[in-house]
């Protein structure tokens, strides 16, 4: 057998060029799978519910209040239950406390500036947020987009409580929706998390020189305990599944292990199988080692761990500067819309927010495709504006069939995805009263120049020289990892080597991740490539002696 370090890597950290990518964007990393049906289904079932008991009281025009709380239905699919149950109460609370705020200072002024401040101060602190949390995809351009465009809606003092509690009852229905899989399929995000890391074997076992493919194999198996770790309860189908990344372990350490046809077999039998699981083949130390991870979850964790959202907004977080530059940028194509004369500057915000990402090179390649995917969209929207004007529930049967679309476009090509996410957005803006289509139209097109434009011009003037100091630390907690790792002698207790094990995979995880984010922060200073590679290979040689 081989290991990791038998075969070393034979260049530096690779240098990503700054590019465009028009095609398909990177998938993001917080579902362990692309679940997309999942949360078409569910916004579909949690919006129907509310609408359809407005519509039978003839008041289809609160639909755009409902829609609101119904589109929480779209996040958490990839947390446990019972983690999801707190998780998603938290989420639809948060967007009722900002639709309300946006509904209150809506009807206490008419004055645009101030509208344009407190929607501003919104859209950035959701992208934060958003950003840290747990709640998963799609970003966050959907809870922006609803929170910002209420500031601008037309407000009466009696009329608030009535438009904020239809969000919250839209939001508890939602609740009910995300939750009730349940009912059926108890540990299907487990089963899911653990069937991605048993894949991410499959190329790293077939080419031990592919250092993405290492890393893409740390992370999966990572996200695969994190995922567990939200179970919060033990059983025989967890014990099982464990088992499954007890052994996606082994072929991290050491890559001739991997057989991809029995990795395939698992992986669709661990998704697909409503039975029990059985546990893959062990050595007795494995068994001790799953026998180990609970007493290792109950170690004490880090304030960052427990409440990763309150602390992004901590000074000297790395989201600080990314808080700001979503503030400037939001703000300034704000600014710029409203001294234009365009009726609607939270397209501006929402426009801008979603550009901004947390480094450079991701809000440089996320310009094209939103600013063409607009033009689409709008196109689009001009298309099927007269039919969605014939009833209102025609606009609703639009809207959710342009949802179902955007979620499976999106995390394959973000391009042709937007091009349906700008018609939806359009659409809903449309339930209060009917706007003339060509205003609409050259409005969206105006704010959406203006918001990638101020949204670039933010990063690229706003510099996030934590991304290096977070990468620097990252590389110093992996090199006391692998010191804790080779310190520990043959006879320590499983339990303690559980816990170093797992520390060990989840900060080459971290290491990877942070390195990719520094490197794709133009105008930093780059980290040190050497001491990243020799933290890498010493972690992956005391990883192989835990193994062995």
């Amino acid at each position: 057998m081989t290991s990791p370090a038998e075969h070393p890597p034979t260049h530096t950290l690779p240098r990503v060029r700054p590019q465009f990518a028009i095609g398909p964007t990177l998938r993001s990393t917080r579902l362990p799978r692309d679940t997309w049906y999942l949360r078409a289904a569910g916004l579909v079932v949690a919006a129907l519910i509310p609408l359809a008991i407005l519509a039978a009281i003839g008041r289809v025009d609160l639909g755009s209040y409902t829609m609101a709380g119904s589109m929480t239905a779209l996040y958490t699919h990839g947390l446990p239950y019972r983690r999801r149950a707190r998780t998603m109460a938290g989420f639809v609370a948060m967007l009722w406390a900002g639709c309300a705020l946006a509904l209150c200072t809506a009807a206490a002024t008419d004055e645009t500036l101030v509208r344009i401040a407190v929607a501003v101060v919104l859209a950035a602190v959701i992208k934060v947020a958003h950003e840290a949390s747990a709640v998963g995809p799609p970003p966050a351009v959907i809870p922006i987009f609803l929170v910002t465009a209420l500031a601008f809606t037309d407000q009466e003092w009696p009329d608030v409580p009535l438009h904020a509690g239809l969000v919250a009852a839209a939001g508890v229905v939602a609740w009910l929706v995300v939750m009730s899989p349940s009912l059926v399929r108890r540990h299907g995000p487990e089963r899911r998390a653990v069937a991605t890391a048993v894949l991410a074997t499959i190329p790293w076992g077939t080419d031990p020189t592919d250092l993405a493919a290492r890393d893409g194999l740390a992370t999966a198996i990572a996200a695969a305990w994190r995922t567990m770790s939200f179970a919060g309860t033990r059983s025989a189908e967890h014990t099982a599944l464990e088992g499954h990344i007890v052994a996606a372990e082994r072929v991290l350490a050491d890559p001739a292990l991997s057989s991809p046809e029995r990795a395939r077999a698992a992986a669709r039998e661990i998704e697909r199988s409503r039975t029990a699981l059985p546990v893959p083949p062990l050595t007795e130390d494995e068994v001790a080692q799953i026998r180990g991870v609970e007493l290792s979850w109950r170690a004490p964790r880090s304030f960052a761990e427990r409440h990763p959202v309150m602390a992004a907004f901590r000074p000297g977080s790395p989201s600080m500067p990314f808080f700001w530059r979503v503030v400037a940028g939001c703000l300034a194509a704000a600014l710029l819309s409203y001294a234009l004369g365009v009726g609607r500057p939270f397209w501006a915000i929402t426009s801008a927010a979603v550009i901004v990402q947390p480094n450079l090179l991701l809000t440089w390649r996320k310009a094209p495709p939103r600013a063409l995917g607009a033009v689409l969209g709008v196109g689009l929207f001009a298309l099927l504006a007269p039919v969605a004007h014939v009833d209102p529930l025609v606009g609703v049967a639009m809207i959710l069939v342009m949802n179902v679309l955007a979620e499976f476009f999106v995390p394959r090509n973000y391009l042709i995805g937007q091009a349906f996410v700008t018609p939806m957005a359009l659409l809903m803006s449309q339930f209060g009263a009917i706007l003339p289509t060509g205003e609409l139209v050259v409005d969206r097109l105006i704010d959406t120049v203006l918001g990638v434009a101020t949204g670039l011009a933010a990063s690229f003037l706003i510099r996030n020289g934590h991304l290096r100091r977070h990468a620097k630390e990252a590389t110093e907690r992996l090199e006391r990892a692998t010191s804790a790792a080779l310190a520990l002698d043959d006879g320590a207790r499983e339990a303690e080597r559980t816990r170093v094990r797992r520390e060990l995979i989840a900060r080459l995880a971290a290491v990877s991740a942070a390195v990719r984010s520094s490197d794709d922060e133009w105008w930093t200073h780059r980290v040190d490539e050497a001491r990243v590679v020799a933290a890498q290979k010493g972690a992956h040689n005391a990883l192989a002696k835990l193994s062995g």
